[in-house]
C-alpha cells in the first residue's frame, strides 16, 4: 500500500514540476551531506580497524550517502565540463567506494563477537 501511494506520488511530481526549481538553503544541503559522508568515512575506518561488527550498519548507510551524493551530483550539474567532473567523481570515486562499503557491510556480518567462543583464548 505505502509503496503504491509513493509511486503515485513520484508520478505526479514528474508531471507537476517543470525541471527547474529555486531551492532555499543549498549550500547548507551540500556541505552537510559532505559533513554526513564524512563521519560515516571516519566512523568505518574506526570500527573497521577494531573489527566490530557495528561496522556494518555504518558502513551500509556511508554507501548509501555516496550514491545519493553521485546522483544528485550528476542530475543537478550543469551541461558541459561540470557535468564531465560530476560524472567521473561519480564513476571513479563515489560508486566505487559505495560499492566496497556495501560488501564491507556483508561482509562484517560474518565476524565473530567478542563473546563467541572463537576469540576466547
Amino acid at each position: 500500500m505505502t509503496a503504491a501511494v509513493l509511486l503515485v506520488w513520484t508520478v505526479v511530481l514528474g508531471f507537476l514540476l517543470d525541471g527547474q526549481t529555486q531551492v532555499r538553503n543549498w549550500s547548507v544541503s551540500w556541505v552537510g551531506m559532505d559533513v554526513l559522508q564524512a563521519t560515516g568515512l571516519v566512523a568505518t575506518a574506526i570500527l573497521l580497524a577494531r573489527q566490530v561488527r557495528t561496522v556494518s550498519p555504518v558502513a551500509a548507510a556511508t554507501a548509501a550517502l555516496l550514491v545519493l551524493d553521485a546522483w544528485f551530483d550528476v542530475v543537478t550539474s550543469e551541461d558541459g565540463g561540470a557535468q564531465y567532473v560530476a560524472l567521473g567523481m561519480a564513476f571513479l570515486v563515489e560508486l566505487p567506494a559505495a560499492l566496497w562499503l556495501a560488501w564491507l557491510a556483508a561482509f562484517a556480518l560474518d565476524w565473530d563477537t567478542p563473546s563467541s567462543p572463537a576469540r576466547r583464548p
